[in-house]
């Protein structure tokens, strides 16, 4: 159940300050009771509803439920002959889903229509170890796997138009799919580990619905609502990791990963009123038919645009010695760069029949950090015990963990920026009975 209700802060302030805690009620109905449509609540009939003071437990913007009943199978065979190893696996799921609204709706009116769609994954893999052992004492190892994902489209970010305040299902809702396919070889010894594997992952019809102010046909304010379709992406890459322990008292690790993420094409989506009609402009008129000629949509060009929220290029090395028995020291370097600033689109975007032309977000600055670790294990009273430590980012370094685009694509306009955690120490003691 979702809800927004009127807390006991509220009944707090108006005590204390009676003039501006009654203002600030009226606001707050008038706000949102305004949204209310008298076609799906006939109390919104009334002139006076939108002004009703509300008091301590009474309900603010939303009261809803969301319901999904989802079933399904799942199998999968594997094959193992020799050296050669395959799997194949799938499942069929069946999801049904709706909302029960009661702030919006009267009860007559408050259940939407239910929704079902079919989703389904396939994936299979093959891995060959060969069968030779080197001369330095190591075996090879390939692999090859693949899947395909089609996933139901989410309750509230696609399925309704506005999920938070209306029973209108999105006409253009469709499963987002994924494609990925992966190929890797693998190098051990007793001493020497090595992996090697680069993968390629296509996303195509991710969920992407907004919202902006508009009036009706009779000039009352109103929600006009967008589901951007056809937002696809591109995620690929290599990824390699190592250790080796050459001595008794003395090992090594490292990782790399090199990553190229980005948007794919450039995306239409089209406008529907809160009541999920086509809109054909801002001030409410209803266009001839979805996807008619004079249907408002907007073009979303990002095409070859960098994705933003994750650092694209990894890299750590670390060792760790053992100077006596049951007892550990180690240290880590880790690196992030090629991290762009995450970016949205926004309501402040939208503009009816328009196009937004998105740009390489900000690059964040790139920053390294450094983890030490030790651990020591003795026994106590007859039972094994560990006492460790760790102290991640050793020297303090200040960087930034997350960081929204702005409009100049810089430091200057970048918006909610937070810097990562600095200095952090922590002990644990582990006894094993």
């Amino acid at each position: 159940m979702y809800m927004l209700v009127l807390t006991s802060v509220l009944m707090s302030v108006r005590t204390t300050t009676a003039s501006p805690t009654s203002s600030m009620v009226l606001t707050t109905s008038m706000l949102f009771r305004a949204n209310v449509k008298a076609a799906n609540n006939s109390a919104a009939a009334d002139p006076l509803f939108k002004y009703q003071k509300l008091s301590v437990g009474d309900i603010v913007r939303r009261d809803y439920d969301g319901h999904v009943n989802q079933g399904g199978v799942f199998g999968q065979a594997e094959y193992d002959y020799n050296n050669l190893t395959a799997f194949l696996s799938g499942s069929l799921s069946y999801t049904n889903q709706w909302r029960y609204d009661r702030f919006y709706y009267e009860k007559s009116k408050a259940e939407s229509e239910s929704h079902g769609s079919l989703g389904f994954t396939v994936k299979g893999g093959v891995n060959y170890k060969f069968p030779r052992i080197d001369g330095w004492g190591g075996q090879h190892n390939v692999f090859v796997n693949g899947g395909v994902i089609s996933r139901s489209p989410y309750l509230l970010s696609s399925l309704f138009l506005s999920g938070d305040v209306s029973n209108e299902i999105n006409p253009n809702a469709v499963n987002e799919k994924i494609y990925s396919v992966e190929a890797g070889w693998t190098y051990h010894t007793a001493s020497f580990n090595f992996n090697l594997n680069a993968y390629h992952t296509i996303w195509q019809d991710k969920a992407m619905a907004r919202s902006l102010d508009i009036t009706d046909a009779a000039g009352n304010a109103d929600r006009g609502l967008i589901n951007m379709q056809g937002v696809n992406s591109l995620h690929q890459g290599i990824e390699a990791e190592l250790d080796y322990k050459p001595v008794k008292w003395f090992s090594v690790r490292g990782m790399l990963s090199l990553g190229d993420w980005h948007w794919t094409n450039n995306a239409v989506g089209y406008f529907y009123n809160s009541q999920g009609q086509p809109l054909a402009d801002a001030k409410g008129k209803i266009a001839s038919g979805i996807y008619a000629d004079d249907h408002a949509k907007m073009t979303l060009n990002q095409k070859g645009v960098k994705e933003g929220g994750s650092a694209q290029f990894t890299a750590s090395l670390g060792f760790t010695v053992y100077p006596m028995e049951g007892l550990r020291i180690g240290l880590d370097w880790k690196h992030f760069s090629n991290y762009y600033a995450d970016y949205s689109l926004s309501g402040r975007d939208l503009s009816i029949n328009g196009v937004k032309n998105f740009e390489t977000p900000w690059k964040v600055p790139a920053y390294s950090l450094v983890d030490l670790s030790a651990g020591y294990t003795f026994n106590m009273g007859g039972y094994k015990t560990t006492i460790s430590g760790n102290v991640e980012n050793l020297f303090d370094q200040e960087y930034i963990s997350q960081a929204y685009d702005g409009a100049g694509h810089d430091w200057q306009t970048a918006y909610r920026v937070f810097y990562g955690f600095g200095r952090q120490m922590s002990i644990k003691l582990k006894v094993n009975f």
